[in-house]
């Protein structure tokens, strides 16, 4: 997942580490250490556990430099800057990835492609934004919550 936040992901994979290698010790471990861990842990099933590893496992088989890192107190600023710059990285290959699919937009937000493009038009021009999200009157029937829309629906302007 490639928007995922990596921090979490760390925390919560080493959280399911120390309760795996808990699990393998004679019980030794403080009573309250287990406690914490659990209260964290007991929020997350089954599938999120897997998903947790699976995107651990390629985040640090991609990076492996990052895994020299995790765990380390001395080396937790690094850590810090290290995630904070991937963490940069994937806003701004979210942002250029959006930005490119602006003027497809229309063809995408159509109910109908094949017989009409939404209207007004969403232009290329990134400088106009007045017609866009709510101000737009299709999109915003697409951006409004379920439970908002038959209000939405009767005054579009006047429930914004």
């Amino acid at each position: 997942d490639m928007f995922c936040d990596l921090k979490q992901v760390i925390q919560m994979c080493l959280l399911l580490e120390q309760e795996e290698a808990a699990e393998d010790r004679d019980g030794t471990e403080e009573e309250h250490i287990k406690a914490a861990r659990r209260k964290i842990l007991d929020g997350c099933d089954d599938l999120t556990r897997a998903w947790y590893k699976r995107t651990f496992e390629y985040v640090t088989e991609h990076t492996p430099y990052l895994r020299t890192l995790i765990g380390r107190r001395k080396k937790r600023e690094e850590l810090t800057q290290l995630i904070g710059e991937m963490w940069n990285m994937i806003n701004h290959t979210h942002s250029e990835d959006a930005s490119r699919l602006k003027s497809h937009m229309g063809s995408y937000a159509a109910p109908n492609p094949d017989k009409e493009l939404i209207r007004p038009p969403i232009t290329d021009d990134s400088k106009n934004r007045a017609q866009m999200g709510f101000n737009h009157i299709q999109l915003g029937k697409m951006l409004c919550p379920a439970k908002y829309l038959a209000n939405y629906i009767k005054d579009p302007h006047g429930y914004v």
